[in-house]
């Protein structure tokens, strides 16, 4: 049977291997949790219990799954003991939740609405965030009543199958399993089984195509949460130092590898130069390497994607676009996967208005008036996330209002979190992870009424 390499981000080198499973084991999988699915149903102090021992056995493991977020996906020790907290809110937020949810509602007309879990919940991980990915799934589908069958990325299976086994040893692998799966026709085959019943997946937007598709012509529901273009924008009144702190901030956080990443800035034309000035400085200032040293930007997971930065910005670069800051070089392979905080500068419409860089390559462009601005923004096919600043914040608020962008920041960019939906419009995906509204992607409902 063929074994994947495992490649760390801070060293360029091989560091372990996994195999994929076979369809028998699969198929164990398929059968354990479609009767765990009958334990479930209608037993909500079950699906407690269980995420009480989920949030006992991430804790119970949490050196060992800090350690593997640092190690295979190139996380930074405090953002790994940040992801590894976020990660747990999520349980720990959907257990609450699963409390108080009222999963049946009788009235007088002797009518009950009962909201159940339409079957397996298949959930597809990413590999930038290879805990909370996988939390923010499993926790609403076991709070919901639907047993996890989790396919992790391939770039995060060792995270992934250290919580496999924390999970294995309180026993809930009865209801939380994990297809260690390399064969993308091994995952459409699963979303055709009958056993099935919803698919979550994060990802690009290309594979979230595929996944949609494969799930609508199996008539199952997919939550997609796909690639973003975030825009940040800063008016002219905006405090210069906090916009920059936190635009840089939120770029550095896993090296730029977030669907919520800062991805094109754009800057009121009056202040624009000053703006430019100090973001330059700041990312100039940027020391790199790998996340065990003592570094503000860590790796990139793969050499491909460092490639891949240093092509868009060769192209930008051609096109007239200025490099003001970085030197938008990729390592080479056998080294630790690193590129530098770039920064491109350009004064009209260019190829950062089309891509998710997804790493640490950053456009800046002025702007003259915000109402064009917007008009722009408001055309954007991959809506996920939008920034601004500004120092009259009740002003702007009524004129964002039209924006459909799943999450909007203003004066922040702390969006997220176990309470909030997030998710986007257009090719941002479809659905929402978080909150209530998290929970509801899992649940459908049944409509019983006894006559007199």
């Amino acid at each position: 049977m063929d074994r994947t390499n495992v490649i760390s981000p801070n060293t360029g080198h091989h560091i372990a291997r996994w195999t994929a499973d076979d369809a028998s084991a699969t198929e164990i999988h398929l059968q354990t949790l479609d009767k765990a699915r009958r334990d479930l149903e209608g037993n909500v102090e079950l699906r407690i219990e269980l995420l009480d021992q989920l949030i006992a056995a991430m804790n119970a493991n949490r050196s060992e799954l800090e350690r593997l977020t640092v190690e295979e996906v190139g996380k930074k020790p405090d953002e790994a003991s940040g992801e590894f907290d976020y990660a747990v809110s999520f349980i720990r937020y959907c257990r609450d939740l699963a409390e108080t949810y009222p999963f049946e509602a009788p009235n007088s007309a002797g009518r009950l609405v009962r909201e159940v879990a339409p079957g397996i919940a298949f959930l597809i991980a990413p590999f930038n965030d290879p805990l909370a990915g996988i939390t923010r799934k499993i926790a609403p589908a076991i709070a919901a009543g639907a047993p996890a069958l989790v396919k992790p990325a391939s770039l995060g299976m060792l995270c992934a199958q250290a919580m496999r086994d924390a999970f294995a040893k309180i026993d809930a692998h009865a209801f939380v399993r994990f297809a260690c799966l390399d064969d993308p026709a091994s995952a459409e085959e699963l979303i055709a089984d009958p056993r099935v019943g919803i698919v979550s997946f994060t990802g690009s937007t290309s594979i979230g195509a595929k996944v949609a598709a494969a799930a609508a012509i199996n008539d199952k529901r997919a939550i997609l949460e796909l690639g973003g273009n975030a825009p940040f924008v800063v008016l002219a009144d905006a405090d210069l130092d906090r916009a920059i702190d936190d635009l840089v901030i939120r770029k550095l956080k896993a090296a730029g590898q977030a669907c919520s990443s800062v991805n094109r800035v754009f800057v009121d034309n009056s202040i624009y130069g000053r703006f430019r000035d100090l973001l330059v400085e700041r990312v100039e200032a940027t020391t790199f390497g790998p996340s065990t040293a003592d570094v503000d930007l860590g790796p990139l997971r793969t050499l491909r994607a460092a490639q891949q930065l240093e092509v868009w910005s060769s192209e930008a670069q051609r096109n007239g676009e200025r490099l003001v800051a970085g030197s938008a070089c990729a390592a080479a392979e056998g080294e630790p996967i690193l590129f530098p905080f770039s920064l491109i500068e350009t004064e009209r419409a260019s190829l950062f208005d089309d891509i998710e860089t997804f790493g640490p390559l950053l456009s800046l462009r002025p702007f003259d008036d915000l109402d064009d601005l917007l008009a722009l923004l408001d055309t954007e096919t991959h809506a996920l996330v939008a920034y601004f600043y500004t120092a009259d914040a009740e002003s702007l608020w009524p004129r964002l209002k039209h924006l459909r962008f799943g999450s909007i920041g203003v004066n922040t960019t702390a969006i997220q979190g176990p309470d909030a939906p997030t998710g986007g419009f257009g090719k941002a995906g479809v659905g929402r992870e978080g909150g209530p509204w998290g929970l509801r992607e899992f649940l459908s409902t049944v409509n019983m009424r006894r006559g007199g």
